[in-house]
């Protein structure tokens, strides 16, 4: 990418939006391109539907919080049922806000959930159908990444420090090392963040983007001394640069700060809040 013309190009052939599908009182928003792609199955979960009470009401998917674990164990059985997912498959990145990715596969299932954690990463990638990669979210980028051909599948969690990290970047160039992906027939997707609007931060940080980046697509000026960042403008542009088509990648373009009765934000519910959770599987 080498400006803002070109970004602006470019997200003209992207897909835009997302569907959202309700059942047994729990919704899940996910990309039109991954619903209709074969052997893939993706979802980013909505916060109702659960037993969890306020802040955390209702479907908080993040175990070691002050929500009591009996409640997340049975949020994730429900959202097991929905999806048909075997709850032993799912394997949790292990949240170090960086951009460490790694390859999982069945010796893996369970871990983060069942066992003991991931080593440090906020990437997963496996061609293993006995693996259900899951990754938490409450504001910060959720990046999913499939492999038709290889069958093969990517999560990432994505805040900016991740982002600025070039983890999608990472997760692509795993899946051509690991599974032999060729980056032009991956199919991308970003999921519900906080939005550029609503992302306000350090005109410091901003600029670290723009640099990194080479664009003015991610962050736009705010107030005095600070601006607005774009996570998904970010996570699209790296995974372009790493090879992937722009005509293959969806921002689901879906607000956590601006959607309270779905989503969940740290942002905005300072007092405490549950997250939501990304997973993808071959299916």
């Amino acid at each position: 990418m080498t400006g803002y013309i070109g970004y602006r190009d470019a997200a003209a052939l992207m897909q835009h939006g997302c569907i959202y599908e309700v059942k047994y009182g729990m919704g899940v928003f996910r990309a039109k391109s991954l619903m209709e792609a074969e052997g893939v199955l993706h979802g980013f979960t909505a916060r109702v539907g659960g037993v969890s009470p306020p802040p955390f009401d209702s479907l908080n998917l993040r175990l070691g919080r002050d929500d009591p674990e009996e409640n997340v164990r049975e949020n994730f059985r429900r959202l097991c049922a929905r999806e048909g997912i075997e709850e032993k498959s799912l394997t949790i990145v292990s949240f170090e806000h960086g951009n460490t990715v790694l390859r999982v596969n069945a010796s893996d299932a369970g871990r983060g959930y069942c066992y003991e954690p991931l080593p440090a990463c906020d990437g997963i990638a496996t061609n293993d159908p006995a693996v259900t990669l899951v990754t938490d979210h409450a504001d910060c980028g959720c990046i999913f990444v499939h492999d038709p051909e290889k069958k093969a599948v990517g999560l990432a969690h994505a805040g900016w420090k991740g982002t600025l990290g070039r983890i999608g970047g990472n997760l692509v160039a795993l899946m051509a090392r690991e599974f032999g992906s060729d980056p032009v027939r991956l199919i991308a997707a970003t999921g519900p963040c906080i939005c550029q609007k609503c992302y306000e931060v350090d005109e410091e940080l901003a600029l670290r983007f723009a640099a990194e980046f080479k664009t003015d697509a991610c962050a736009y000026p705010g107030r005095s001394g600070k601006a607005q960042l774009s996570l998904e403008a970010a996570a699209a542009i790296q995974l372009m640069d790493a090879g992937v088509l722009p005509e293959h990648i969806t921002l689901m373009e879906k607000c956590t700060y601006e959607n309270p009765e779905t989503l969940f934000s740290h942002r905005r519910d300072r007092n405490g809040t549950g997250d939501m959770a990304g997973f993808i599987k071959i299916a």
